[in-house]
């Protein structure tokens, strides 16, 4: 289900796994396609792959995830969106990136929001927006 490498501080969560309980590791976090995660997850970088689930928090500097995975809360330095995610709300003290087809109810980015193509954004606040595709 889960390995770590702990000379390069990743952790690996296998395709389809369930994860019940809160993750936390000090480094970076990839996950397969399908994996659910009941908890919230605590990392350096997390990268999730197409179709996951986090009940939880995401807490990291830097957080990538795969297409339609959905999300409760995001809290990072940076964000990557791809394509059909959807989750409730992005606080990220740089850039946030939405790719197209993504509901999101709340995006606070420090520095940049970029959405390309059509995505539905409930609120965003950010010092530069840029929309375009």
């Amino acid at each position: 289900m889960m390995r770590v490498d702990k000379k390069n501080m990743v952790l690996s969560v296998r395709s389809g796994s369930v994860v019940t309980k809160n993750l936390k590791f000090d480094g970076l976090v990839v996950a397969g396609i399908n994996c659910s995660f009941l908890g919230s997850i605590e990392a350096k970088e997390v990268n999730l792959g197409k179709g996951c689930t986090v009940g939880g928090k995401i807490i990291a500097e830097e957080v990538t995830l795969g297409a339609y995975t959905q999300f409760n809360e995001i809290e990072a330095e940076d964000v990557v969106l791809l394509a059909g995610c959807k989750g409730s709300r992005i606080v990220a003290r740089s850039d946030v990136r939405v790719a197209k087809n993504c509901v999101v109810g709340e995006i606070l980015a420090g520095n940049r929001l970029l959405i390309e193509g059509n995505s539905k954004i409930g609120k965003m606040e950010a010092r530069k927006i840029i929309a375009y595709g």
